[in-house]
């Protein structure tokens, strides 16, 4: 028998973690049940106006809520399961009313704590709705702890004032004050003394790994009684932004891909999307690759600069992307962390004129371009690389210098990265907190003034001409899409010319 290669060795290697995941274990069905009508919307619903509106009937979509019922293991941060108990959270669905528009593709996300945020639906709502994707937001909460671990800071007068700022919009209690008839039979196991992460009690919900396994299985099993009744799902996407992604990479991390699988062997996700950070932030082993990472999925993350420069500050190097296994990440240039548009239900943040810093060029002009186009884009590629096998682009890093980002002496921006129009032709000087200290959770910037502007440029018509080119160069690049081009102006305006 001849010797095996490097190359041979691998691809067998690969096949025999594909072969094991038919013995793997399918997890139990769970139910979908109808929300009684209570008098107002659901929370977090597009139909209301706010951060996480849609004009979903001029897309010939509806939005439906369900409660989601079910027996789920609760599952330690080190990933042992200590029970199955059940739980009643609740999911909101959003689908084209006429089949025929359904691409095959649902977009599952867990709600973030704060408000119920669904990040990655305000990020890429217009392309799922014109490309016909379902979208399935769930919640992903407990009742509140006698202490908080959402809460637990190095001071007490630093955990008050989280309490003070968030306190009144995360876990079950602000749901039900919402809206009592809907919410009040939410239920889930916790218990602080028992699940730990790090030196603390876990912020993240026992169940939340259970319960998005079981959410996938019953989309993809189309059962005439499901939530997507009358619609052929093909393929589970997740995309997860914000704190909630850590429960995905814990998902991925501690072999629940390879675990968990449908009756035929085959995965229950199809690829995911993380995105807004910073794994191990909230406390416990910080990891940039599941150490079990899938062999027959794409796992891509996308780091504003708020998280880059996390990593940067803490000596965290980024893994290599690959082809086998499908990894990416994206470092973009020129995005916060978080928007006004951003915002979730009843969620409000301090600006620079709240703290005292309202004079301060460095604080007082948030970040707040359209990095949804960026967003759409790559989930865009990774719907191709998915369907099409076509491997997404690979960005270079943005480089470092020490417990430094290298940025560009004459534009001020950082350099590498995947770099949006507004990055390449640049307006302003994008900046982080880390490096403003303005204290502010939003990212802000400094605009060019008029003589910078017209040095660099010459008119507001050579600034628009090059906006225009830049587009084009992302277009390329696989980073804007199309379709959405358009709809990208320039960032000054000719008054600021």
């Amino acid at each position: 028998m001849p010797a095996l290669t490097p190359r041979s060795l691998h691809a067998v290697l690969w096949s025999l973690l594909l072969m094991s995941s038919v013995h793997a274990e399918v997890p139990p069905m769970p139910v979908a049940l109808a929300v009684p009508p209570s008098g107002q919307l659901p929370l977090s619903s597009a139909q209301r106006a706010g951060t996480e509106y849609s004009d979903l009937a001029q897309y010939g979509y509806i939005e439906e809520e369900y409660y989601l019922q079910g027996i789920a293991p609760a599952i330690t941060a080190a990933g042992d399961t200590l029970l199955q108990a059940p739980y009643t959270t609740r999911i909101l669905v959003r689908k084209p009313a006429d089949p025929v528009r359904f691409n095959g593709t649902v977009v599952i996300e867990p709600f973030s704590w704060f408000g119920e945020r669904a990040a990655g639906w305000i990020l890429t709502r217009d392309y799922l709705l014109r490309r016909g994707y379902a979208y399935v937001g769930y919640t992903l909460n407990i009742n509140q702890p006698s202490v908080d671990p959402k809460f637990v800071s190095a001071t007490p007068a630093a955990e008050a004032d989280q309490i003070a700022q968030y306190g009144r919009i995360v876990n079950f209690e602000f749901m039900r004050r919402f809206d009592y008839a809907r919410y009040a039979p939410l239920a889930s196991y916790y218990d602080p003394q028992r699940f730990r992460r790090g030196d603390a009690p876990d912020p993240f919900a026992p169940q939340a790994q259970g319960i998005g396994a079981q959410l996938a299985l019953l989309l993809k099993s189309n059962s005439p009684q499901g939530p997507l009744s009358g619609l052929s799902v093909q393929r589970v996407y997740v995309d997860s932004w914000a704190v909630t992604a850590q429960v995905w990479m814990d998902y991925l991390d501690q072999g629940r891909h390879q675990q968990w699988r449908l009756p035929d062997g085959k995965p229950l996700i199809d690829a995911y999307m993380t995105g807004r950070m910073a794994y191990g932030e909230v406390g416990g082993e910080v990891i940039r690759v599941p150490r079990q990472l899938p062999a027959d999925t794409p796992f891509v993350t996308v780091y504003s600069q708020s998280e880059l420069m996390h990593d940067v500050l803490e000596g965290i190097a980024l893994p290599a992307d690959s082809d086998r296994p499908r990894l990416r990440y994206y470092e973009v240039t020129g995005m916060p962390h978080l928007r006004l548009a951003d915002l979730g239900t009843q969620h409000t943040e301090q600006v620079a004129a709240d703290i005292g810093k309202g004079d301060d060029p460095q604080c007082r002009t948030l970040s707040d371009e359209p990095v949804q186009l960026v967003v759409s884009a790559l989930l865009d590629g990774l719907d191709r690389w998915v369907r099409e096998g076509a491997p997404m682009p690979k960005a270079p890093r943005v480089p470092r210098a020490g417990k430094a980002v290298v940025r560009d002496p004459l534009t001020g921006n950082m350099q590498g990265g995947v770099r949006p129009p507004w990055v390449q032709v640049p307006s302003a000087s994008y900046l982080t907190d880390q490096e403003s200290g303005c204290g502010l959770i939003y990212d802000t910037k400094v605009p060019y003034n008029r003589a910078t502007l017209r040095q660099r440029y010459g008119s507001f018509d050579h600034y628009q001409q090059a906006f225009e080119a830049a587009k084009t160069v992302s277009i390329r690049e696989g980073y804007l899409l199309p379709e959405d081009a358009p709809g990208l102006h320039p960032i000054a305006t000719p008054q600021d010319f």
